[in-house]
């Protein structure tokens, strides 16, 4: 039979998993915005790296607002504040120098799509260790 440590155990899991799949919905929300934005700002002919801050900074406030009241369920504080907007403008580097790397092999909305798997897990792991600091 298990013991108490085994559901305590059980629970952090389902809490995990839980919090993971909250994040990537607020992310897949706020990416549809920044990659439509992106693409529009393209089409516009926008230079793809300012596309891509202009487009990225539009989630920045939704991502902050979801994810503490949402994802984390975290009370908000001006610094905590602060570290979202360090970690999510560290974020939005990542995406750009990504994005401007990539355009030089394929093309920009390509481009801005392959960098979001990998600015999503920068950004999850910084938001869970450091921001939120969910345990």
């Amino acid at each position: 039979m298990p013991g108490p440590r085994s559901f305590n155990r059980i629970e952090s899991i389902e809490r995990s998993i839980v919090t993971t799949a909250r994040f990537a919905t607020v992310g897949a929300i706020t990416t549809t915005l920044d990659v439509a934005l992106f693409t529009g700002l393209i089409l516009m002919s926008i230079a793809p790296t300012l596309a891509n801050v202009l487009s990225y900074s539009t989630g920045i406030l939704v991502s902050y607002q979801l994810n503490r009241s949402w994802t984390f369920r975290a009370g908000g504080s001006y610094v905590q504040a602060a570290k979202f907007v360090i970690s999510t403008l560290a974020g939005l580097l990542l995406s750009t120098v990504l994005i401007a790397f990539l355009v030089t092999l394929i093309p920009a909305p390509a481009a801005k799509i392959v960098s979001v798997p990998i600015v999503f897990v920068w950004n999850y792991a910084v938001a869970r260790l450091w921001v939120f600091q969910v345990e």
